[in-house]
């Protein structure tokens, strides 16, 4: 005997449209309660900050300042030059861009200036520049010539070359270290930078800068008041004439704005990243 199928009562059009309408608006304030909970960097995108350090220094001088960035969510590189010369550095740098996607925020201190400016160069992914005492330099500039109409600093005086004179890789006289480049640091601070210096190739003095990237970027410029290395009027002369925006730190020294002081220059990282992120 064959069994009949059951009869199944068909849903009136009425109520499935009442039951299509109640489940899109639980949807929807499942979707507003997600959205309500999710942190606001999820709805945009933080760029990627990628610090340059300088010369007689390598890339744990950025110590500080990446921890609070990681802390606050961003993602920091900070690759270690070779002090070699001016075109190694630059494509150490630039490989080191193209390894990233998204938007970057380049930030460069002292001669990681001249770096930034030229590995930047052509590129269209860079959001923003941050400079600590840093040497901004145009095409053909390079740091004797940034420097010509200021006063030059006497740690010139006390380098030691691993050959011949200004023709070499040179130190920075550890005896001399702590007057000239930390001074607002205290000893220990100042020996643990001193142990970490890398010696610069002298030559890097005399090399003209390539191309640069830093035109019609918007910038953020952290002048060192009490800067040994570079003269502060050099300071500000090179950052009006990128057009940056300047903050004074007058009390620091050539590397007191990256260690000393932090916590503010994070902040000025952190202020040109979120005024120039894309959503």
């Amino acid at each position: 005997m064959q069994a009949h199928p059951k009869h199944r009562t068909a849903t009136p059009p009425g109520r499935r449209r009442r039951i299509a309408a109640l489940g899109a608006a639980v949807l929807a304030i499942l979707i507003a309660a997600v959205s309500l909970t999710m942190p606001a960097e999820a709805h945009t995108t933080k760029p990627t900050i990628v610090l340059v350090h300088g010369a007689w220094a390598d890339s744990t001088s950025w110590d500080k300042v990446t921890r609070q960035l990681k802390d606050d969510g961003y993602r920091t590189v900070a690759p270690k030059l070779g002090l070699n010369s001016v075109a190694d550095d630059v494509a150490i740098v630039r490989t080191a861009l193209s390894k990233i996607s998204g938007n970057k925020v380049l930030v460069g201190h002292s001669y990681g200036g001249i770096v930034t400016a030229g590995a930047s160069h052509d590129r269209t992914d860079i959001s923003a520049f941050v400079y600590a005492a840093a040497l901004v330099p145009d095409e053909g500039d390079s740091i004797a010539s940034l420097g010509a109409d200021f006063t030059p600093s006497e740690a010139f005086g006390h380098l030691i070359f691993t050959g011949e004179p200004f023709a070499s890789p040179a130190f920075i006289d550890p005896a001399f270290f702590h007057q000239y480049f930390a001074q607002d640091l205290t000893k220990r601070q100042a020996a643990a930078l001193n142990a970490a210096q890398l010696p610069l190739n002298f030559s890097i003095v005399e090399t003209p800068s390539g191309p640069v990237g830093w035109h019609n970027v918007p910038s953020w410029y952290a002048v060192s008041g009490q800067d040994r290395m570079i003269d502060p009027a050099e300071e500000r002369a090179m950052a009006a004439h990128a057009g940056a925006t300047i903050v004074e730190y007058p009390t620091a020294s050539h590397v007191g704005g990256i260690t000393r002081l932090a916590s503010q220059f994070t902040a000025l990282i952190e202020h040109a990243a979120n005024s120039t992120r894309v959503s």
